[in-house]
């Protein structure tokens, strides 16, 4: 089965912006996310990991710890068993005050380059009103057109929200490069920033003004997945991106059974997109390959089962399709 990571990100190292205030906030945010999401309950376990256990599952570098390479990512890719993986920058710029992003597209350029085969970039060149809608623009276009980026990342956590008319250029010119735009919707765990941009039903004005731009709506929205689900019903440019969504379901529970099969009942099995936001972490991989709707859920919803060609197609095959990839031999 090809599987391709709708969302990884790299981040280099941080020790040089970790006293800010607002850094160190957000770490302690982080790890309370971790402690929440990362258990995973894969096969059942009620124990929560220890923040020693979720650092060495997932390789997230936190605190002063090293960031992460392309070629650790790619590591752990063939560790799990993930083909291929969209790896996104991460702004975080008020998390510094202003000092400098976590990391640049210009860098994250420089580590996907090594691995064309595995590695697809998806630039983010935000927060886009405080810098300039003409310069994200300009920036976008660059990234698109000479680095060979293949989508594009909204973080409306710590911009404006994802219906502000003010951001209509931007959306302009995705749908003009023909171009996936990948949008942060549901909860904000990170500090600062405001859940409120991210609304899922936000994406209502978005999808109504650019019918012709491809929406992937990452975390399904969560914890508004009903508000997600329907507007991915009503709009046929609208996907639904389930990273995460061990973590939110508690594992292979019946709220992730649900979770799951709603969004596939309203979406449609052609608009779901798997991926992890862990970098294509093992515990993932395995919910990805073994996750089913069981007997008892079927007989109580009245859900189906998962079938294989729709698991083939959650776990990349839509998503290749959305990039205009042509997905390599699997064995």
């Amino acid at each position: 089965m090809f599987i391709f990571d709708c969302e990884c990100h790299l981040v280099p190292a941080a020790s040089d912006i970790n006293y800010f205030p607002f850094y160190k906030m957000n770490q302690i945010a982080l790890r309370g996310t971790l402690r929440a999401t990362v258990p995973l309950m894969l096969y059942g376990i009620q124990d929560r990991m220890t923040v020693e256990e979720m650092r060495k599952m997932t390789r997230r570098r936190i605190g002063k710890e090293p960031g992460e390479s392309g070629a650790a990512l790619v590591e752990k890719m063939d560790e799990a068993g993930v083909q291929m993986a969209c790896v996104l920058p991460e702004s975080f710029l008020p998390m510094s005050l202003g000092a400098r992003m976590m990391s640049t597209n210009g860098w994250l350029a420089q580590e996907i380059e090594k691995y064309p085969d595995r590695l697809v970039g998806v630039c983010n060149v935000g927060p886009l009103i405080s810098r300039g809608v003409k310069n994200a623009v300009w920036e976008l276009e660059y990234l698109v057109q000479e680095r060979n980026f293949k989508a594009v990342k909204l973080y409306p956590v710590d911009d404006v929200p994802i219906n502000d008319e003010r951001l209509w250029p931007y959306y302009e010119k995705i749908q003009q490069l023909g171009v996936p735009l990948f949008i942060h919707t549901g909860y904000s765990w990170c500090i600062p920033g405001r859940s409120a941009n991210c609304l899922p039903w936000l994406l209502e004005d978005v999808c109504e003004a650019f019918p012709g731009l491809t929406i992937v709506a990452y975390h399904m929205g969560y914890p508004f997945t009903d508000a997600m689900n329907m507007c991915a019903m009503k709009y046929p440019n609208l996907y639904i991106g389930t990273s995460l969504l061990p973590g939110f379901g508690h594992g292979m529970s019946v709220r992730a059974q649900i979770l799951l099969a709603e969004a596939m009942m309203y979406a449609g099995a052609d608009r779901i997109v798997w991926g992890t936001d862990l970098g294509a972490n093992t515990g993932e991989v395995e919910f990805l390959k073994r996750f089913q709707i069981s007997e008892q859920v079927r007989r109580d919803y009245g859900y189906p089962p998962i079938s294989e060609e729709d698991r083939a197609k959650w776990a990349g095959l839509n998503l290749a399709g959305i990039l205009k990839i042509t997905p390599p031999q699997v064995k």
